[in-house]
């Protein structure tokens, strides 16, 4: 009882306080202050310098690419003739905490950003917290984005929420010093070699205190969705499990993968204690020289070591290594769009803003060619250069094989699948550090997967999905 009146009495008291679109006078203004959890879960006040301007209160939790965006912000608020003024606030942690506090009091920001959150995306949406920008296209601007508009991930039910400008995936980053010391020529085509090569790597280096491979363990669906579901994807499987031509569920070709990847982390070859790694503190001991490889998104490590960490030692990317050589394709996160609220009382201007300035062209070739997203809006692609820091590197750059996939049951509505038991991440990271047996575990999955998913269609919850002559290779089909 205690514990709900507390709850109750932090809704009350932020109800009032957390910050809205401006009707016509500017209640708040910032530059990109940051929130964590020791702060309230609110809009600052303050003072955008212009009383007649309507305020668009934006929240993201990307912190990497702060200072190159909000130059940008300063000056729409100084130029743009629409009288928006955009006030932009990171949260550090716990964002959908935020989020979920907010909208239980029907307030909060007006734009949100959304970078490969696809499960913030699909909740939110299925409760009614954004509206869709279709009412607010131009029918060029509907022509232009719609290879992006993709059902579960960009949409729901054929309106379009947002517009991923830029796009990410898995790749693998490699230490090019280590592989020449090593006699290691090139990067790993298989997983059985990406296996052997950190073998090699930790036998002849772990005296100097190098290893082979590292993984962000702390946070087993964090290391997993960025490396295992695109090698499994890329190798011509099924995406986090669902195998769409189908409709079933079916978690046997993460056999090999889990194989390869229980031999790394059980006979010393991965970087010691791996299990509680963040990904942070594993870039670090990758800039420090300290590990061989290891796999992460191709649109954030990259500027992590020309800004965060920045390093001396010679790395490079290369695309992830599948099961037997043979690569088809592997989806695409989309990456840094933003959703207006229902609460947002000005949308159309939420909308202006948007366009304008995060979605204009000039913004979207600056921030692709300062190597901190890869544009995905099909006419801008041949309009835009190489990343000095991906000069040399370009493999770290989006190609013909990087697709956008098809959502799943589960990513359309995550209460259509309510799996009993611990998710497909945390079994996995139980297989491959050794602690559950992989043929029964896999089994297990695809059972209590596939229960969900009927149960979730008979309650109504999800829907039977089947593509068709569905292609790994060519999954937009």
């Amino acid at each position: 009882m205690k514990k709900k009146l507390a709850v109750i009495m932090v809704l009350a008291l932020t109800a009032g306080t957390l910050g809205g679109c401006g009707g016509g006078s500017a209640e708040s203004g910032s530059s990109a202050k940051e929130k964590s959890t020791a702060e309230e879960s609110q809009s600052s006040s303050g003072d955008s310098g212009d009383e007649d301007k309507t305020t668009l209160v934006l929240w993201t939790r990307d912190r990497a690419d702060a200072s190159f965006i909000q130059p940008y912000i300063d000056k729409y608020n100084e130029t743009n003739e629409d009288g928006i003024y955009v006030d932009y606030q990171m949260y550090t942690d716990n964002f959908e905490q935020a989020l979920d506090m907010a909208y239980a009091t029907d307030s909060g920001p007006d734009l949100v950003g959304v970078s490969g959150m696809t499960d913030i995306f699909t909740k939110y949406v299925n409760q009614g917290q954004y509206v869709d920008i279709d009412q607010y296209m131009t029918n060029a601007e509907k022509e232009r984005y719609a290879s992006l508009k993709t059902e579960g991930i960009t949409a729901m039910d054929g309106k379009m929420y947002y517009v991923p400008v830029f796009g990410s995936t898995g790749r693998l980053f490699y230490n090019e010093s280590i592989f020449e010391k090593c006699g290691i020529k090139e990067p790993p085509k298989t997983m059985k070699e990406m296996t052997e090569d950190a073998k090699i790597i930790t036998d002849k280096l772990s005296g100097e205190g190098v290893y082979g491979f590292a993984m962000n363990l702390k946070s087993p669906s964090s290391a997993l969705m960025r490396s295992v579901d695109f090698i499994v994807e890329r190798s011509g499987g099924p995406k986090q499990g669902y195998d769409f031509a189908t409709g079933k569920y079916d978690f046997s070709m993460y056999k090999e993968v889990m194989e390869e990847f229980k031999t790394i982390f059980t006979t010393g070859i991965a970087f010691p204690g791996c299990e509680s790694l963040d990904i942070d503190p594993l870039r670090t001991q990758f800039a420090a020289g300290k590990i061989g490889m290891y796999i992460s998104w191709s649109h954030a490590d990259p500027g992590v070591y020309a800004n965060q960490f920045p390093t001396e030692e010679k790395w490079n990317v290369a695309q992830l290594p599948t099961i037997d050589g043979t690569a088809f394709s592997q989806s695409i996160q989309p990456y840094k769009g933003y959703m207006i609220t229902k609460t947002c009382k000005n949308p159309e201007k939420a909308w202006i803003a948007c366009r304008d300035l995060f979605y204009s062209d000039a913004f979207v070739k600056a921030f692709h060619e300062a190597g901190l997203g890869c544009v995905v809006v099909d006419d801008l692609k041949d309009q835009v250069s190489v990343p000095e820091i991906l000069k040399g590197k370009e493999e770290g750059l989006l190609g013909a094989d990087d697709k956008f996939w098809p959502a799943t049951p589960q990513e359309l509505n995550s209460q259509a699948v309510v799996v009993e038991g611990n998710d497909q991440y945390a079994t996995f990271a139980a297989m491959m550090l050794g602690a559950e047996d992989i043929d029964s575990g896999l089994q297990g999955l695809t059972q209590r997967y596939n229960a969900a998913l009927e149960k979730g269609i008979s309650n109504g919850t999800g829907k039977e999905l089947i593509i068709d002559n569905w292609d790994p290779a060519n999954p937009g089909k």
